[in-house]
């Protein structure tokens, strides 16, 4: 149907419509408000065409920015109850699909959790955070740009920028928000390896000048400017090439390079007093883009010194005759091996006068060895010189070994003259080197092998057992209690103990068996077996050997032994592996109270993991890998912030995230508390001092943890006050939190180390309190601040009337020793109401705050003065990474 036919039909049916309605209307005017009905009608409909073929335009427009743009698109709609919410629906383009490797809408749903999942941990807080402030800000002007890693569909992460808009409504609130997503990670690579080729030119040793094909100087390195004394490339840049370097023959040569790509090397340039060694190269760009590159090597000084030598050597050659009041032996012989020089030193030496030694040949007089004397000759007439020792002759028939320098001397026509031998006798320093061989290779204590010798000897008997097809044992010792003997009675009588026990052992040896000591109190046997009743009789007498106490310093102790058996080849075939599974069967007997045992397999399972979490906590601890974290102390009364406790976290770079439970034991068994505990204080210091000197203040005291093996530490309470002081902070920045069974060790020295931290300032809590079976008699002796009560007992102190005793006990007890009370592990508001009510000063938990990043905890607890409900309530958004942090 036409336009025409269309037109008729809506008159006909309007006309009939208006007659219905108003039968008395007259014709005429029923025709012309027809009429207008009709026009504003097709206006209408010619605007809606209008509309809609804008809309399709833009349709268009819209999908061929899509699909040309190389950055991945986005559009949201808001919603206002829950921004990050990961089920918010979010429109992606196929794009950024593409970038992340998947395929379609089912392997990438539109919602924002396709997205914020894929956030590297690291960055999942803070880009969140700025989406978030970016939408909310209705005056605009925070901007949404950030940069980001996200993880692909092949689990690798890389490095994106995303860039936003958000429209809003009159009153600035969002509506919607969209933006891009850019792949910045092969730019960044790409840029790094310019800054890198870039550095490279910049610091080359030697001068660098790049010229066009009309020889014009386009840029030049440091070093050139260096050597020209130049102060900027814009100096020379454009310059004529023949400006820098005048020489006659350097556009010929330069022209030739450009043509047929060769290279020339070597050139000697003089430059008033400068002397440069030149290579020129040429290299090729494009089809018709070539480049000449002029390297220039200032070698003025080296000219210099060789002439200087030159003159040198011509001066000595006149004062030859000062070689004679030398103490070695000084010898000039002739290239037909006759003597022409013996000085006094050769005199001493030898016992033949001069007289007797100048005309004879020196390789008859002094050599027993004539091969030996004919190779040294031809290394120094090949070579100019010779270094090395060689035996010699006497006069009356002995012999000795000498340290010879020998040097070729030319003549004016640099011919071969004749050779000007040195010698030194070190008889002594050999009997010296001897010497400190076996220092090297032996325990100066016991005169056992050591550590070093004994691995050698155990190569060499693995490479004889495998040759011969034999059976070896290693027997891995470890004293028990020996420990206590140092501590309790010190290092020399503990030393006297070790040279006893090494006797012992020695006295049990037979045949093929090897002993050596390790290190400390541990010892190793190296022994041929047939079998492994044979290793197990080896493991009976050096048991058997200690059955007697060991007299020492007019004491006597009983000292036990753990033994570790390995074989080989059945448990390993090489040194590190036979080692190492003594070691671990050697630690399961120690666990086991002694004696011995043979490895088996499933001894490793636990025991390898343990000894490579000690291994890399070792490394951690030096590499800077560890972390604190702080967690907030609540005072119950005000409901605010009063210090917080730093605890240790490690995310290692091998098995991520491991718990504090699970390596401090392995740190404590491995002796490595010493060294933890010094670097949490020094990174506990170092970051209130960072905080305090940002303007942010940190009401109360910051806790840090204090093992026992560092209670054991001598001089520790110096130790600690040197760590705060050197940080720039006073003791009254800190308390010290020393656990319940750890100052039951040794009370008595506990109470003495404690006394010189809280006189220095320092503020101290007993943690765990509860647990350690303290007594009374000694807690009221403790100059202790807080107790803290173990969250064992608040866990289930609502659930259990024993634990609400317990804890109404210890609050109690706390307050009628004038001491505070903290209860740790409060995880509901209803536990923190209890403890009130109950008098209890402060607690902590994840009621209040979980551990959290410094720059974490600093934003939220030291950069604003709200209570703890107002901060719960402010940082819902803040959950989603904390799971990481615990």
């Amino acid at each position: 149907m036409d336009y025409e036919q269309h037109h008729n039909e809506r008159r006909t049916i309007m006309n009939s419509r208006l007659k219905k309605k108003c039968p008395d209307v007259h014709a005429v005017t029923i025709e012309q408000e027809l009429s207008r009905a009709l026009q504003r009608s097709a206006q209408a409909e010619e605007a809606l065409l209008v509309i809609r073929a804008s809309n399709d335009r833009l349709k268009t427009r819209f999908g061929l920015i899509r699909e040309a743009t190389s950055d991945g698109l986005w559009d949201m709609e808001i919603n206002p109850s829950n921004l990050i919410d990961a089920n918010n629906p979010i429109w992606w383009s196929d794009r950024l699909r593409q970038l992340l490797g998947f395929q379609g809408e089912n392997d990438f749903p539109n919602i924002l959790g396709s997205w914020s999942s894929l956030l590297h941990p690291d960055d999942l807080a803070p880009t969140l955070a700025s989406f978030v402030a970016h939408i909310n800000d209705r005056s605009s002007n925070t901007p949404y740009d950030v940069t980001f890693r996200l993880r692909c569909c092949n689990g690798e992460y890389r490095c994106f920028r995303a860039r936003g808009k958000t429209l809003r409504a009159s009153d600035g609130s969002a509506l919607r928000v969209a933006g891009s997503l850019s792949d910045l990670t092969d730019r960044n690579a790409i840029l790094g390896l310019k800054r890198y080729a870039e550095d490279i030119i910049a610091n080359l040793p030697a001068g660098l000048i790049v010229a066009d094909e009309a020889l014009r100087v386009l840029s030049v390195n440091h070093t050139f400017r260096e050597i020209f004394g130049i102060q900027s490339e814009e100096e020379i840049a454009g310059n004529e090439l023949e400006a820098i370097l005048p020489q006659p023959w350097l556009r010929k040569q330069a022209q030739g390079i450009l043509a047929d790509g060769t290279a020339l090397r070597g050139i000697d340039v003089a430059l008033g007093e400068k002397r440069l060694r030149v290579a020129i190269a040429g290299i090729r760009l494009e089809e018709e883009d070539r480049r000449l590159l002029v390297v220039a090597e200032d070698v003025t000084e080296e000219q210099r010194l060789r002439e200087e030598a030159r003159a040198h050597e011509a001066r000595y050659r006149d004062q030859a005759s000062l070689l004679d009041k030398a103490t070695d032996a000084i010898i000039v012989r002739g290239i037909d091996h006759r003597i022409l020089f013996w000085n006094k030193g050769a005199e001493r030496l030898y016992g033949w006068t001069s007289e007797e030694a100048i005309g004879e040949f020196f390789d008859t007089m002094v050599y027993d060895d004539q091969i030996a004397f004919s190779e040294i000759t031809s290394r120094v007439l090949d070579q100019g010189e010779w270094r090395g020792e060689v035996t010699q002759l006497r006069k009356d028939g002995s012999t000795f070994i000498v340290e010879s320098q020998r040097t070729l001397v030319r003549d004016v026509n640099n011919q071969p003259q004749s050779i000007l031998i040195i010698n030194t006798d070190i008889t002594q320093r050999k009997a010296t080197d001897e010497k400190i061989r076996h220092l090297a290779l032996y325990d100066i204590m016991t005169g056992l092998p050591n550590r070093t010798l004994f691995m050698d000897r155990l190569k060499q008997t693995l490479a004889n057992a495998e040759r011969h097809v034999r059976k070896l044992a290693i027997l891995f010792m470890d004293l028990n209690r020996f420990k206590e003997i140092n501590d309790t009675q010190g290092h020399d009588v503990g030393d006297q103990v070790l040279i006893n026990v090494a006797q012992r052992f020695q006295s049990t040896l037979r045949g093929e068996e090897t002993l050596a000591r390790l290190g400390g109190d541990e010892f190793v046997i190296i022994a041929e077996v047939a079998n492994q009743v044979a290793a197990v009789l080896i493991a009976e007498r050096l048991q058997q050997v200690l059955a007697e106490p060991i007299a020492a310093n007019g004491h006597t102790f009983s000292v036990g032994v753990s033994i570790g058996i390995a074989f080989y080849p059945d448990d390993g075939v090489t040194v590190e592996d036979l080692l190492k599974r003594a070691d671990i069967a050697m630690y399961r007997a120690k666990a086991l109270g002694g004696g011995y045992l043979a490895y088996q397999p499933e001894m490793s399972v636990g025991m390898y993991e343990r000894m490579q979490i000690a291994k890399n906590l070792s490394r951690a601890i030096h590499a800077g890998e560890l972390e604190l974290y702080y967690q907030p102390k609540i005072n119950l009364s005000t409901r605010t912030l009063n210090g917080a406790e730093a605890l240790l976290r490690w995310n290692d770079s091998e098995r991520g995230w491991i718990s504090p439970a699970q390596f401090i034991p392995i740190a404590e068994a491995r002796g490595m508390m010493g060294a933890l505990g010094r670097w949490v204080l020094q990174e506990a210091c170092r970051q209130l001092k960072v905080w305090q000197q940002a303007g942010l203040e940190f009401p109360g005291r910051l806790a840090v943890n204090l093992s026992a093996q560092q209670l054991e530490e001598p001089g520790i309470a110096d130790i600690i006050q040197k760590i705060v002081y050197a940080a720039g902070l006073t003791p009254a920045c800190l308390e010290l939190e020393l656990t319940e069974s750890g100052l039951m060790g040794n009370v008595e020295q506990a109470i003495k180390i404690m006394q010189v931290l809280k006189t220095a300032g320092f503020s101290l809590s007993i943690d765990d309190f509860g647990t350690g079976y303290s007594s009374l008699s000694y807690l009221k002796r403790l100059p202790a601040d807080t107790l803290k009560i173990d969250i064992s007992f608040v866990r289930d102190m609502l659930k259990d009337r024993h634990d609400y005793t317990i804890v109404t006990t210890i609050i109690g007890m706390a307050r009628n020793l004038g001491l505070k009370a903290i209860a740790e592990g409060v995880e509901e508001l209803a536990q923190a109401e209890a403890l009130l009510a109950l008098g209890c000063d402060e607690a902590q938990g994840y009621y209040f705050g979980h551990p959290e990043p410094a720059h974490v905890f600093a934003q939220k607890w030291l950069a604003t003065s709200l209570n703890v409900d107002e901060i719960k309530n402010s940082n819902g958004a803040n959950h989603a990474n904390k799971k990481n942090n615990e």
